[in-house]
């Protein structure tokens, strides 16, 4: 097997875990939607993406992630009741950056692969500081999440500014082989 369709493998498989723990942590969390973090690709991601996985490929990774999906959430239902509402929060935004992160990295180029990989992961980031803050106690570690969301924020945007500029450029350099 190439290595390119071991990765689309090991893709697959991490989404459709994320999904199936997303899913359960919805059910399963009394928290507020509006003060969740949506953690999602901008558009330049999902196209660059999308460019580098086509055809057969796609409709085989739907297939096993809903197949992957439903075992998951099966298997998850215990755990989620052993939880506390902060640890449930962390791990709903960990498990809602992972489907990001892997579809971002999926980008032919290094570059744009690169920077929209960690686009979900500063959202996560930002996800996990505001969880964290509910059930903070301690005014340092407030303090810590608080400029935890800040910095993210301000790199978040960074990220996004970047690959709105650059994936165009450098998805055409990768398929037309020019240098950077």
């Amino acid at each position: 097997m190439n290595t390119r369709f071991l990765l689309v493998l090991s893709t697959v498989a991490s989404l459709a875990a994320s999904g199936a723990i997303a899913q359960q942590n919805q059910a399963g969390s009394s928290s507020s939607q509006s003060q969740q973090t949506e953690i999602q690709l901008p558009e330049a991601c999902r196209t660059a993406a999308q460019a580098s996985v086509q055809g057969d490929t796609m409709k085989k990774m739907q297939d096993m992630q809903a197949s992957m999906s439903q075992t998951m959430q099966s298997g998850m239902q215990g755990m989620m009741g052993q939880m506390n509402e902060t640890q449930k929060g962390l791990h709903e935004a960990m498990m809602k950056m992972n489907s990001p992160m892997m579809t971002g990295m999926m980008a032919k180029d290094a570059d744009v692969a690169w920077v929209c990989a960690m686009i979900p992961h500063h959202q996560g980031a930002i996800a996990m500081a505001r969880a964290g803050l509910k059930g903070a106690d301690n005014a340092e570690s407030k303090q810590l999440a608080e400029k935890t969301i800040m910095e993210n924020e301000k790199g978040m945007k960074e990220l996004v500014a970047w690959v709105e500029k650059h994936a165009q450029t450098e998805n055409n350099n990768e398929t037309t082989g020019s240098t950077k």
